[in-house]
């Protein structure tokens, strides 16, 4: 049921934005209030949700490609929350699907990077599937050890996970996410 409603959710700020953009905007505006740790809530499926809506809109994404991925950045609006990292990565992931020249003009494989030496079992799950897609256009013999250990915890903790690849819903195993790199 949370994947179809951030699917759905995705198509319908899509269709608002082309609509009422300013209307966009301002839910846009409002998942990145709720992404603030200000805002003194967990935002539980908004980042996927955020994502889903770049993706089905390219109005939205050329404004806020940039300040989506920034919460996976260091230097940025970083989440240090991993179940917020989590949902960020995973976007980044449905983001490259449709978009990875973009995410590479921004250096976005750099900060999933980072993410490979994560301690929670998604977000190295999340992270190792969201740079398969850069693995045409980046070098990854550096990165080996990283990912393997990423891959070693993911099959360690995660013998299995449920989730929506952009394509459909399914059940992914770490076995799953090795093919995905060596293909």
């Amino acid at each position: 049921m949370r994947w179809k409603a951030i699917y759905a959710f995705g198509f319908t700020v899509a269709e608002l934005a082309q609509l009422e953009m300013e209307r966009a905007r301002i839910v846009i505006r409002r998942l990145m209030w709720m992404l603030n740790e200000e805002s003194g809530g967990m935002a539980w499926g908004v980042g996927e949700a955020f994502a889903e809506a770049l993706y089905n809109s390219e109005a939205l994404k050329k404004e806020y490609l940039q300040i989506y991925v920034s919460y996976i950045w260091p230097e940025g609006n970083y989440l240090e929350y991993p179940p917020a990292q989590r949902g960020i990565l995973w976007g980044v992931g449905r983001l490259s699907q449709k978009y990875l020249q973009d995410l590479l003009k921004i250096s976005a494989h750099e900060y999933i990077i980072l993410h490979l030496s994560s301690e929670d079992p998604l977000v190295a799950f999340y992270s190792v599937w969201a740079l398969s897609f850069f693995k045409e256009l980046i070098d990854f013999t550096p990165l080996k050890e990283k990912i393997e250990r990423a891959l070693s915890l993911v099959e360690k903790t995660l013998p299995e996970h449920f989730f929506f690849d952009g394509k459909s819903l399914k059940v992914y195993k770490p076995s799953d996410l090795k093919a995905l790199l060596s293909k």
